[in-house]
This record gives structure tokens, C-alpha cells and sequence, in this order.
């Protein structure tokens, strides 16, 4: 495999993680600062529930991508890029944002006051967050690596 094929195969994982990444972090620290400058409940509900939903499929699109580029067409293992704990940290992702998006998310808008609810999607967000950054971090380093098998 040359250079340029193993640079091109690990590509699009790595833009596909860092969307998910990126559109995790905003939706973390977006949060607090709706919540802060809103001044009605009810408009920061329709905003949360925006947010959700974006964050939701933009994380579900990321994670089906990253499933669905770990294996080739009629191919008997995964990717290089794609072994060990890479598609642990994918699954958790697809799992951690599916419970959260249409669990605990619509629970917490309905009722703001709940302690426990909001721990529960504090612990989530930060679960999903958590499986995204691993994610990088892994593909990041097998791309490093790669490279410098490569140069060399």
C-alpha cells in the first residue's frame, strides 16, 4: 500500500470524527450559555430541543459513517485504522447519543427541576463527549503512525 492510498483511507475517518467532536463540544458548552441568557423557560426548551436534534443526527451520521468506512466491501476484517478500541468508542457514541436524544433529553426539558435528571444528562453528554475525543485521539495517532512508517 503506498503513501497516498494509506493517507486517503484514514481521510475521511478522521474529518468524519472531528465533525463529531466539534459538533460535541458545541453542543456542551452551548448548553449552560442558553440556559444563562435565555430569560423564559419555554424559549430555552425550543432551543435545547433544536440543539438536540442537530447534535443528535450530526453525531448518528458520524458514528454510522465511521461504521460503515471500517470495512471494505466484502472484506473479512476491518480497516488498520479501524481495530481495537476505535469502534468500542463509535458504538458508545451511537449508544451514549440515542439514549440521551430520546431518553433522558425530552425527561430534563419536561421537567427542569429534577436534580437527578440533569446529573443524568450531565453524565451522558460528558459519556458522549468523552467516546468522541477518544476517537480522534486514536485515529490521530494511527494516522501519525502511519506517516512515519511511511517517511521512513
Amino acid at each position: 500500500m503506498t503513501s497516498n492510498a494509506s493517507t486517503a483511507s484514514v481521510c475521511w475517518p478522521l474529518w468524519l470524527t472531528g465533525v463529531w467532536l466539534l459538533a460535541s463540544i458545541v453542543t456542551i458548552l452551548a448548553v449552560p450559555v442558553l440556559i444563562a441568557t435565555v430569560p423564559y423557560w419555554h424559549e430555552v426548551r425550543v432551543y435545547l430541543q433544536q440543539l438536540g436534534q442537530v447534535h443528535a443526527w450530526i453525531a448518528i451520521a458520524a458514528c454510522v459513517g465511521l461504521l460503515v468506512l471500517s470495512k471494505r466491501k466484502h472484506a473479512e476484517t476491518e480497516e488498520a485504522w479501524a481495530q481495537g478500541a476505535l469502534l468500542i468508542y463509535v458504538l458508545g457514541g451511537v449508544l451514549s447519543v440515542l439514549v440521551l436524544q430520546f431518553g433522558i433529553w425530552p425527561q430534563w426539558l419536561a421537567r427542569s427541576n429534577s436534580t437527578s435528571l440533569q446529573l443524568q444528562v450531565f453524565a451522558l453528554m460528558a459519556a458522549h463527549g468523552v467516546c468522541a475525543m477518544l476517537a480522534w485521539r486514536r485515529l490521530r495517532a494511527y494516522a501519525r503512525e502511519h506517516a512515519k512508517r511511511d517517511a521512513a
